[in-house]
This record gives structure tokens, C-alpha cells and sequence, in this order.
């Protein structure tokens, strides 16, 4: 853990020149071969607005859309996804024939939940309930679609750790009166909502004791938090960007920190962090600021934004995703680019989810920001040498394949690397949003 924040914020012995602020310096590390497709990764949204896991489900270019329960298991394993899984979900979509073909077990971990389709026929019953008792016999858990339940009888109470529900295939009466039957018939089972598209959808859920969502909502904006307003705290941390932007003196920057007491305690804190090693205790922001230094400072303040002021829990899931996505992009251009564009693909990744953050258009956002021309044009109208590389980062997230395809190959990427960059940045990420 030393070492990973040791690369996160460029932390070195004194002496010695300053070490660059990009999380992780090195390229993308070698991995075993993976079939070429996008592996489609949806957030789990858990009851505390933090990201809970993933639903993994690989599709290859061509049939594009078409899920592939075999390239799922491939690069599932290259990835290494059971590590991920001793802390967080992973649900992964699988039918009989796919347990009996492919060999899971290597998948499995604590948090492993297999979404298991239900028999075709009647007939067939027997068997599905010889293969959810292997699942259940290995460790894993179950997720069962409740549309299937009526077919399965009493076997689904049985196996069902898990009911996954279409938000969006009922009415809100028609979604109660679900919730009401299944906590009857099934009262151990977790309920999921899936197809959840905005926040105030996710609130909905929530309020119905609904355990988890599935859904485009993440980094979708808040319409219920869109005031036109950005509170106290950040407009100063924006003012400080802009002030590192512009290579004001530092003695100006702590100014500007001095007329918010939460920021000084912030900035004063990251100083004091152990983790830095410094011999005597930071007691001043002017001291913080100075000890910092400007890159380390701007990293600092740019995660800051997403937990400043009147931070609700969705500000975790946006800060979370934001480093994934600036993650992803660096490491791509570590292939391609020297340190200094790496660093500015990771500060558009961290910058892109700034207007949901905010609740305000991204144009009124960056007129706030003081930023380089090249940021600015991708920011607001995706283009530039740089929007190509925002555009792919949202199409691997989107699990949009033919986009994900078309780009990383205007972009000179193979999708392997794209997929390996991917993954990367999610463990990335979580390590990343824990230690801040």
C-alpha cells in the first residue's frame, strides 16, 4: 500500500528531484492472451451509494452485441477476475450448458454470483438443479431473473442468494407489489433492480429496500441536485486549480485556501499524511502548500472536488469512476506518449465526470477552470487529438462494441490492450478512491 501511494502522488526521499504525480508510472503489464472482445462491465450500485461490483459479460465485435459465455470465461481468467472478487461482486451471466462446458471454479471467490438461466423446459429441471447445486457446493452464489421463478417452483427458493428485477418492464404499483410477493416467497434472497437509468430512480429503489442497482444512472447528473449552484469549498479548490494552472506564487494559493477553514484542514491533512514520511508535523497551509508541491497539490485538489463541501455518498461512485476513466486513458498513452500527455489523459478522465458532479452544463464548467486549449476542445465538443481517447474510455465503459472497436483502431490500440487497461483501472481505481 506504501508503494502504491508512493506512485499515486509522486511522495520521494528529500534530495531527491520530484518524481512525477501520475498514479503508476509503469506500462500496462504483460497478461496472458484474451480473446478480442469488450468485456462489458456494469456497476452494482449497493444501498450506501458505493460501487458494490460488477456484471461481467463479454461480446465480440463480430456478431457485435452478441454475448459470449466462452470469451466471458477467457478474459475473465486473464484477468484475473477472482482477486477482484474477494472484495467486491462479480456477477457473472452463465446457463448450464456453459458450467458443464467451461470450467469456473478458478473464478470463484468470496463474492462470486453466478446469474444462472433458468431450464427451457420441464424437463430439464433436474439438471439445472444439479448444476445450481455445484455452484452453490464450490461457493458461489446465485442470481435468479424473477421472471424465471414461476418456472422453476419451489426449486427457486431453494437457490435464489439473489432476484434480479426489470426496473423498467412495470409500473411503480406493479414494481411494489413484486417487491411485497418476492420478500413473501423468498425472504433470504437479495433483490437487485436492473435497468435503472437515473438517480432519482436509484433512490426509488432504495426506499423499497432494494439491495442493489444495475443501470446506466451512475454517471448519469442528479436532476433533483441541480441548483446552478457550486457550494463554498469547491469554488475555492476550483480557484486553487486555477492559480496551479496559471504558476501563481504559492504564497498566493495558501491566500486563497485561508478563506475556506475546511480546505486548510484538508490540505493540511494531506501533508500530515504518514504515508509522505516527513520528520516534523505540518502545522500551516502555507507550510502544506510548500511541502506538496504543484503537482502533487493539483492531484490533490482535483480528487478533492468530488468530496469537498456538501459531498453526498454519489460523489464516491463519481470519484471512483472518474479515476477508472483517467486510469484507463493513461495507461493507454503510456503506449503511445510521453509522461507529460500521459498526465493530461489522466486529467481529462479525472475532469470528464465534472458537470454530473457539479449538476451544471459542461460549458459552464469550464468556463470556471483554467485549462489548456486542448482540454477545453475535448471537454466541450469531444474533439481534438484527445477526444477520440474520452470517446473510446466511455464506449469500454458503455460496453459499446462496435464503437470500442472502430475507435481503438483509428487510435492504433489492439483490443487486447484496450482490455487489459480496462481491468487495470478498476482495481486501480477502488485501491485508489480507499487511500485518498
Amino acid at each position: 500500500m506504501f508503494g502504491f501511494i508512493k506512485r499515486l502522488f509522486g511522495s520521494q526521499p528529500a534530495g531527491r528531484p520530484e518524481r512525477p504525480a501520475a498514479p503508476a508510472a509503469s506500462p500496462v503489464a504483460a497478461r496472458p492472451a484474451a480473446p478480442a472482445v469488450v468485456l462489458q462491465r456494469d456497476e452494482i450500485i449497493d444501498a450506501t451509494t458505493r460501487i458494490a461490483g460488477y456484471r461481467f459479460s463479454a461480446r465480440r465485435v463480430a456478431p457485435a452485441e452478441e454475448i459470449d459465455a466462452a470469451a466471458t470465461h477467457e478474459v475473465l481468467l486473464a484477468s484475473n477476475i477472482a482477486a477482484l472478487a474477494e472484495r467486491r461482486l462479480a456477477l457473472i451471466p452463465i446457463s448450464v450448458d456453459n458450467w458443464q462446458r467451461l470450467d469456473y471454479r478458478p473464478l470463484i471467490a468470496a463474492r462470486t454470483v453466478f446469474a444462472l438461466s433458468p431450464p427451457a423446459h420441464p424437463d430439464q429441471l433436474a439438471e439445472w438443479q444439479k448444476t445450481a447445486d455445484a455452484i452453490h457446493a464450490c461457493g458461489a452464489g446465485i442470481v435468479l431473473d424473477s421472471a424465471a421463478l414461476d418456472a422453476l417452483g419451489d426449486a427457486a427458493g431453494r437457490y435464489a442468494d439473489y432476484v434480479l428485477l426489470d426496473f423498467s418492464a412495470a409500473s411503480l404499483a406493479n414494481f411494489e407489489q413484486a417487491i411485497r410477493t418476492l420478500r413473501t416467497t423468498h425472504p433470504k434472497a437479495q433483490l437487485i433492480a436492473d435497468r435503472v437509468n437515473r438517480w432519482p430512480e436509484h433512490r426509488y429503489c432504495l426506499a423499497n429496500n432494494i439491495a442493489y442497482c444495475l443501470g446506466s444512472f451512475s454517471t448519469a447528473p442528479d436532476e433533483e441536485k441541480q441548483n446552478g449552484e457550486i457550494d463554498q469549498s469547491r469554488l475555492i479548490l476550483i480557484e486553487m486549480l486555477n492559480g496551479l494552472r496559471q504558476e501563481i506564487d504559492l504564497e498566493d494559493l495558501a491566500q486563497i485556501a485561508k478563506r475556506d477553514p475546511g480546505v486548510v484542514v484538508k490540505v493540511i491533512a494531506m501533508a500530515n499524511s504518514p504515508l509522505l514520511g516527513l520528520p516534523q508535523t505540518v502545522t500551516s497551509i502555507d507550510q502544506a502548500i510548500m511541502v506538496l508541491g504543484r503537482q502533487q497539490l493539483y492531484r490533490w485538489l482535483s480528487i478533492g472536488m468530488f468530496r469537498a463541501g456538501s459531498a453526498s455518498p454519489r460523489d464516491e461512485v463519481l470519484l471512483e469512476l472518474a479515476l477508472a476513466r483517467g486510469r484507463f486513458l493513461e495507461l493507454l498513452g503510456q503506449e503511445k506518449f510521453a509522461k507529460a500527455e500521459c498526465d493530461e489523459l489522466f486529467l481529462l478522465g479525472l475532469l470528464s465526470l465534472l458537470d454530473s458532479l457539479l449538476g451544471l452544463p459542461m460549458a459552464q464548467v469550464v468556463e470556471r477552470i483554467h485549462l489548456t486549449p486542448a482540454l477545453r476542445e475535448v471537454l466541450l465538443d469531444n474533439g481534438g487529438p484527445l477526444g477520440r481517447y474520452l470517446l473510446l474510455a466511455i464506449a469500454v465503459e458503455k460496453g459499446h462494441v462496435q464503437n470500442v472497436a472502430r475507435l481503438a483502431d483509428q487510435l492504433g490500440h489492439s483490443l487486447e490492450a484496450v482490455e487489459a487497461a480496462s481491468i487495470e483501472a478498476i482495481a486501480w481505481a477502488e485501491e485508489a478512491a480507499g487511500s485518498t
